[in-house]
């Protein structure tokens, strides 16, 4: 079992494992406990951290956050931030606002052009005000969501780390989670399961000529519809964006996430995203390579669009009430790895065409209404490692001409209807002799294979392969 791990993690080098983007139940009960034991036990965990919440700044309007007079750049600090103000300037109108809090904290700084004489004054300022927003929007902040699940009265833990957060301005390429590019402009976010609330604020926009990054992952953020979800479409650098296991909420997938042509990887599993998958969303990213929307609910099938992605390479659809039909499988250009577990619309049998899916290395249909036969021509689809069919209605005997697969290294295919024997041609590609290492059937009573090519027996081996997996 250890050997199959270790090669599996040739799958997936992006910057979460694919254990890390599919362990939903785990993250889950984590987050859920950052709340329901109480909160405090988050700010107990924060205190013991870099930043106590006590500690971070929260200015009110008119006082400085820092001992010393206001710098005199200030007004001319001011107006640069009011003239650009996505609002119009009404965010400044409630003292308490997360903006209102935000410019008080920049007007405490004095913004030198010494410290990152490759940007402008101006530069600076709306670098420096957008991430104040950040921070003021999601340190401990309520939403809709965290008073429904946790109650209106409960204090909210902050951030896990916060380190550098609303201190020095010249420091601010050394706060927690930032990467800056030469010039000191912020290309990477990278806040994953660091106890964010509230929402994440459209201010970050203001970082979009440089922005290329950002991790939002696992965090208790509530985005809804389109004032918290269409600002995405104006973030046009950024190549790498997952907010997988947060709340953001809407109906499918934005269309203006359609408008991020750079994409290369896009995390949103396990969200609050429900409703039909529109080809729109896709149509325009040719970039794309790594497509996580697991755990959603879209009731719909693939749009074509997504489909003929021309750099799609690897796919994960979980649980997100896919229907239809695999035909489409054989139309991925470049698809390497493809799972879609757990979709019980996802209906008829194991197309011929899966035989021209010559890129595919790694398949899983687990949990989903697939019948027939297993094709004969599964056996022309020479890169494949793995490949996960049981708990469907699988009908037939596995086709010798599996045992063509010289790749293969994990095969399971009970808690289906099939009989008859493992073939021989399969099983003698058994380790040591062949690559095989995982083979796993109902050969407890249905399907006859012996102790030497069948590693494990029945659906009760269905329990061990779910925590194996993570590729």
């Amino acid at each position: 079992m250890d050997g199959i791990e270790v090669e599996q993690n040739e799958f997936n080098s992006h910057g979460k494992s694919a254990w890390d983007r599919h362990k939903f139940a785990v993250i889950a009960a984590i987050v859920l406990g950052l709340g329901a034991i109480g909160v405090g036990v988050g700010i107990a965990l924060n205190a013991g951290g870099d930043e106590a919440i006590d500690n971070v700044p929260s200015p009110a309007v008119g006082r400085p956050t820092t001992p010393g007079p206001t710098p005199t750049n200030a007004p001319n600090i001011r107006q640069i931030i009011l003239s650009n103000a996505r609002f119009g300037g009404s965010e400044f109108d409630d003292a308490s606002s997360y903006q209102s809090k935000a410019l008080e904290w920049v007007l405490t700084q004095d913004i030198s052009l010494t410290d990152f004489p490759n940007m402008d004054q101006e530069e600076q300022t709306m670098q420096l005000y957008a991430l104040a927003c950040l921070f003021y929007a999601t340190y401990a902040t309520q939403s809709d969501w965290t008073d429904h699940h946790f109650g209106n009265d409960v204090a909210l833990p902050g951030w896990l780390d916060s380190k550098g957060w609303v201190k020095d301005a010249s420091e601010v390429c050394d706060w927690y989670g930032l990467t800056c590019d030469a010039k000191g402009r912020v290309v990477k976010i990278e806040l994953d399961t660091n106890g964010l609330t509230g929402s994440i604020p459209a201010e970050i926009t203001y970082l979009k000529d440089s922005l290329q990054y950002i991790d939002l992952f696992n965090n208790i953020i509530h985005n809804k519809d389109d004032e918290g979800n269409a600002w995405l479409g104006e973030l046009t650098n950024l190549k790498y964006l997952y907010f997988g296991q947060t709340s953001f909420q809407y109906d499918g997938i934005p269309t203006e996430i359609g408008l991020l042509t750079n994409l290369v990887e896009l995390d949103c599993s396990y969200t609050l995203y429900f409703g039909k998958l529109e080809g729109q969303t896709f149509s325009k990213l040719s970039n794309l390579n790594y497509l996580v929307i697991d755990g959603n609910s879209f009731n719909s099938t693939l749009p074509q669009e997504l489909i003929n992605l021309p750099n799609l390479e690897y796919l994960y659809a979980g649980n997100s009430f896919v229907e239809g039909n695999l035909d489409f499988v054989s139309q991925m250009p470049k698809i390497y790895e493809l799972w879609l577990d757990d979709n019980p619309g996802l209906v008829g049998t194991l197309p011929e065409s899966l035989g021209s899916a010559s890129n595919l290395a790694s398949f899983s249909a687990t949990s989903c209404g697939l019948g027939g036969r297993i094709p004969s021509e599964v056996g022309r689809m020479s890169n494949l490692v793995q490949m996960w069919l049981y708990d469907n209605k699988l009908t037939g005997t596995v086709p010798s001409e599996i045992g063509s697969l010289k790749k293969i290294k994990l095969l399971q295919v009970q808690k289906n209807d099939i009989g008859g024997s493992i073939p021989e041609e399969l099983c003698s590609n058994r380790r040591p002799l062949g690559r095989l290492e995982i083979m796993e059937a109902d050969c407890d009573g249905e399907v006859e294979c012996s102790d030497t090519c069948c590693t494990c027996c029945g659906e009760h081996c269905i329990s061990a392969r779910r925590r194996k997996r993570g590729l």
